[in-house]
């Protein structure tokens, strides 16, 4: 796996689940009121995260000139086609319902159970992500924390707590195992993309375009936007906020991916990339309320 610069920096087109429009509705307006409290609390938080960041970046955190240690991790899934060239797993929508009912809302596939499925609804057919990381249906690939990580992930958002939740006990937060496919989605691509952008902070900062880690970085960030990386489905009402969120941030994405010309270009360029960093760290916060809605 990428080495892990010193500080982890805080962070399709996807195919989403269909989802209930009665269960939809009647999410929404009990997410107004806390959406609004996240997204005005995400936008005048700055975490020490970023503060550290900044330190970090006067050193440099790029000592080896080996492409593949600037590579965002992955791992290999099993594909999800046939050998006919179809979906392995397909579902009408009354089947997927019938699924989520009988798993209490929440529907979860490991990886080597084919998580990327299709659900057809009457003359749409939806490629859907019931799995808890980002899959690229072209590369047979999982953007996948090691279990033995897992712990360091999750304690690293609570331990990055806004204000409003810094007396929050621990006991009030929804554990790993509650949390959704799209938190647990969200909170390893953070974890593994932060490498990545501490490495171009860095680049942009010394003027380095020329490091070989930069080609590295742009073609990882321009796949990660691509509509072959699908997002875990979202699957509750306040998944939905995030999905739109994670939306917005996979466009980012592909912008740093391929964005021309940067050492010429470099103030645009240097906006794209802090507009990309400032959402990432955002989803610190965001994740912090989320997980302590129940």
């Amino acid at each position: 796996m990428k080495k892990i610069l010193m500080i982890l920096l805080s962070i399709c087109i996807v195919s989403a689940c269909s989802v209930d429009k009665e269960k939809e509705e009647e999410g929404a307006s009990d997410m107004a009121e806390a959406t609004e409290t996240e997204q005005s609390q995400a936008q005048k938080e700055k975490t020490k995260e970023e503060e550290d960041i900044d330190e970090a970046q006067q050193e440099n955190p790029m000592e080896t000139v080996d492409e593949k240690n600037f590579s965002i991790p992955t791992v290999e899934i099993p594909s999800p086609y046939n050998d006919e060239g179809n979906m392995a797993k397909e579902h009408t929508m009354q089947e997927y319902i019938e699924m989520i009912e009988k798993n209490g809302g929440l529907l979860r596939f490991e990886m080597d159970d084919y998580p990327v499925r299709a659900i057809d609804n009457e003359n749409i057919r939806n490629i859907t992500n019931l799995g808890d990381a980002y899959i690229d249906i072209s590369e047979f690939t999982a953007y996948q924390v090691p279990s033995n990580e897992i712990p360091t992930i999750y304690n690293w958002f609570l331990s990055s707590r806004p204000d409003d939740l810094k007396d929050t006990p621990v006991s009030e937060y929804r554990t790993w195992e509650q949390a959704t496919n799209l938190e647990r989605g969200i909170m390893q691509m953070v974890y593994l993309t932060a490498p990545s952008l501490n490495d171009l902070g860095y680049i942009i900062e010394n003027d380095e375009f020329d490091h070989p880690a930069f080609r590295v970085i742009q073609q990882d960030f321009f796949q990660l936007g691509s509509p072959s990386v699908l997002i875990p489905a979202p699957q509750t009402a306040t998944d939905m906020t995030m999905y739109d969120i994670m939306t917005k941030i996979k466009y980012q994405w592909e912008q740093v991916g391929k964005f021309e010309n940067p050492a010429e270009n470099k103030e645009e360029f240097e906006k794209v990339y802090k507009e990309l960093r400032s959402e990432t760290n955002n989803l610190l916060v965001r994740i912090n309320f989320v997980l302590t809605q129940k």
